[in-house]
């Protein structure tokens, strides 16, 4: 199978903010920065769609200048490459402050349509919240719940092939795709902005070792 799809979960900003001696405003600017960069590595690898997993749903009850900070800086990514990748986002949005989901929606609105790559933001991310979402909004309104309408409201329209998490915590913390229950996850002990491309090739070489059955027999 070829993978197009590609979830990350970039973690350990506030430790390497505080192994480094720099704010945590600074964290996130280095995250930004290696954001940057880990875009062209997946591209260069044949990812098509790239999932960022901005922020989960509690994340948000942080104090408000540590929202801010992620916010910016995430918001600074996406300004910085909209222009060569088709950017999009989903996730609780309304849990997002409008000025920021303000520019996000432009700069959906301005990305590159007709590139080959897509950069996807996951903000305010929750398992529980988005079953609840769905819920909701589909209540009363359909006959039954089918896959397909299930997939079309999710947070994450298609499956996620492959999922990496930098920063050395083996668990999803909420963050795992509804949608994707075959995914395959690979836990780095790496603090993100320290992630290299050797990393990344050591996360995608693990990965693409496995042998994805899909609930089946071996071949």
């Amino acid at each position: 199978m070829t993978v197009t799809n590609l979830m990350l979960l970039p973690d350990g900003m506030r430790r390497w903010s505080k192994a480094n001696g720099v704010s945590l405003d600074d964290g996130y600017k280095a995250m930004a920065d290696k954001l940057v960069e880990f875009m062209d590595w997946a591209r260069e690898d044949g990812i098509t769609t790239l999932y960022i997993t901005t922020s989960s749903a509690a994340n948000f009850s942080r104090p408000e200048p540590a929202v801010t900070t992620f916010l910016v800086a995430f918001n600074d990514v996406a300004r910085r490459t909209h222009d060569n990748c088709r950017f999009d986002f989903s996730g609780s949005l309304d849990l997002v402050p409008k000025k920021y989901l303000t520019e996000l929606e432009n700069l959906r609105d301005e990305s590159n349509k007709e590139a080959g790559f897509t950069l996807h933001y996951i903000m305010g991310m929750s398992l529980t919240e988005e079953v609840i979402q769905l819920f909701n909004r589909l209540n009363g309104k359909i006959p039954e719940l089918t896959e397909e309408i299930l997939a079309e409201n999710a947070y994450v329209p298609k499956q996620v092939d492959y999922l990496i998490r930098t920063g050395g915590a083996i668990r999803m913390s909420s963050f795992f795709p509804l949608m994707s229950p075959y995914a395959e996850l690979h836990f780095s002990p790496v603090l993100f902005p320290d992630m290299t491309r050797a990393d990344f090739d050591t996360a995608m070489n693990d990965l693409r070792r496995r042998e994805r059955r899909y609930g089946n027999y071996p071949a």
